[in-house]
């Protein structure tokens, strides 16, 4: 008798890749034929944004299902705080065969946080210990270093390009685990390096992108700077780059998106010919976006700009996901651990992550009013799907944007009367996202049903870690709360928690 096995996941993932360089987000200048298979088998979410614009805090979300302020990876080179749970280990736990591939970013770099097949490509982080460059160097004893480039093109044919070996990685674990005997569901966290620089697509891809149909370049030449990105501008922009040196940058960015989308090919093909690809979920995301020369920056940094936060994110090949709608749900990569839980059939979710199978569907339970962004402590980002509010803290600069509107961010609404109401909203929900970040402390008596309404649209999960102190101690209380037309039942959820100080129970009585 056939057993029924829970359905594999694959996650892919690119680095520092913006939504609007793909054909499903509107970009006409190259095919990825492959990323668009996955897009028409589910949903396409059209207001993803990263929770933080760094490459390993944003990644340290996706591991832990927590806002950068609480899981303790405000930049790079950091390690994650004591006492966090983590989605491979949890996957463990339910059965599942984790590998991890490419780039995890964690530190230290060989950590990591309990995948049980990893071949990292940690771009150079790992030195000599580099397998993929321990790998190229034994097929040409030349090589040097992991990066080889000349001319802006990869010195090698294709299938020696690192994107092709984590492919090849993820096809040998999945061709293990099919023909081991117990055969447990898998999930391969596919973290591809591009297309982050050093922009370096093979030759077999040169010429695939019209660069006239990429989209267009923001200067906006004339608009104020918040203090930072000035900064930012002058030490590390491209003030003292020519166009045509951008334009050719954004061109090869593009480029080595067509390599990743070929490689998204190899899988699925590979998947289709093992009979397996009806029973695995896709999830397609990226870290964070790319300025690419816009406003005169590179790469990405403490901006309140869209092209950096907003991610591509879809979810694919899932029976209770739609396919081929695009999902207006506010939503992000910080929603990947608790959607790989929830398709491997946990009860128990993650941090304040959600499933996007329920923010996929026509009409989500509790949706999103606002999702948070922040790098570091130098700014503190919400977005509603519409305005999009900034605040940089100990300066007193704040900026509000209609993305519907000016979608290139030239007019800055702050000041402004008529836009008071939305920016103190904005502001408060700021206030609430870092309270919520260094954990919820309220007396259960005062945690009253409007505080727990409202901390419920942000944090779902609120009472799984809620510290229950103090809840109502006596009758008499429950009492007069009823005689003043008010709730007296807001503490019950006290019952089932460990109450750790208290001056009576009123459940006891």
């Amino acid at each position: 008798m056939l057993v029924k096995r829970n359905r594999n996941i694959v996650v892919l993932l690119c680095d520092q890749l913006r939504s609007d360089f793909l054909s499903v987000y509107g970009c006409k200048a190259f095919a990825t034929p492959n990323i668009d298979k996955i897009s028409k088998m589910g949903t396409v979410f059209d207001n993803a944004i990263t929770q933080s614009t760094v490459c390993a805090p944003a990644r340290a979300c996706m591991m832990t299902g927590r806002l950068v302020s609480d899981h303790g990876v405000w930049t790079n080179d950091i390690p994650f705080r004591e006492g966090l749970e983590y989605l491979p280990q949890r996957m463990n736990s339910l059965g599942y065969n984790t590998g991890a591939f490419g780039r995890l970013h964690h530190y230290p770099a060989k950590d990591s946080k309990g995948f049980t097949i990893v071949h990292q490509m940690e771009e150079g982080r790992l030195g000599e210990h580099e397998e993929y460059l321990q790998w190229l160097r034994g097929k040409h004893p030349e090589v040097k270093r992991i990066w080889n480039i000349t001319n802006g093109a990869f010195n090698y044919p294709e299938e020696d390009y690192y994107e092709y070996w984590i492919t090849s990685k993820v096809i040998d674990f999945i061709n293990d685990n099919e023909c081991s005997i117990d055969k447990k569901p898998f999930l391969a966290w596919v973290s591809f390096q591009g297309p982050h620089t050093p922009l370096d697509p093979p030759k077999e891809v040169k010429g695939s992108v019209d660069p006239t149909l990429l989209p267009k370049l923001i200067t906006a030449d004339e608009k104020q700077l918040a203090p930072v990105v000035r900064y930012r501008q002058a030490y590390g922009g491209t003030l003292g780059i020519s166009e045509e040196e951008i334009l050719e940058s954004r061109k090869l960015y593009a480029e080595t998106i067509v390599e990743i989308d070929r490689q998204v090919g190899r899988l699925l093909d590979h998947l289709a010919s093992l009979g397996i690809l009806e029973n695995t979920t896709f999830i397609f995301s990226a870290d964070h976006g790319d300025l690419l020369g816009d406003f005169h920056l590179q790469q990405k940094g403490p901006f309140p700009y869209h092209n950096q936060l907003s991610i591509p994110l879809i979810i694919s090949n899932h029976p209770g996901v739609r396919c081929g709608v695009h999902s207006s749900s506010l939503a992000g990569n910080i929603d990947i651990p608790a959607t790989v839980l929830d398709i491997a059939g946990s009860e128990r979710g993650i941090g304040i992550s959600r499933s996007l199978i329920n923010l996929s569907a026509e009409n989500p339970e509790n949706p999103r009013e606002v999702i948070f962004s922040e790098f570091c402590d130098s700014i503190k980002t919400v977005f509603d799907g519409r305005y999009k509010f900034s605040y940089y803290p100990f300066t007193g600069v704040s900026e509000l944007y209609d993305i519907q509107e000016d979608p290139n961010e030239i007019l800055d609404l702050t000041g402004q009367q008529k836009y008071g109401v939305i920016e103190s909203q904005m502001l408060r929900h700021i206030i609430d996202f870092c309270i919520i970040s260094k954990g919820v402390r309220i007396e259960a008596h005062d945690f009253v049903p409007e505080q727990q309404a409202g901390l419920y649209k942000k944090f779902p999960d609120h009472l799984d870690e809620f510290p229950a102190a103090h809840p109502l101690s006596n009758i008499k209380q429950l009492d007069s709360l009823r005689r003043e037309g008010l709730s007296a039942d807001y503490n019950e959820f006290c019952k089932s928690k460990k109450i750790i100080a208290h001056y009576g129970l009123y459940w006891d009585q």
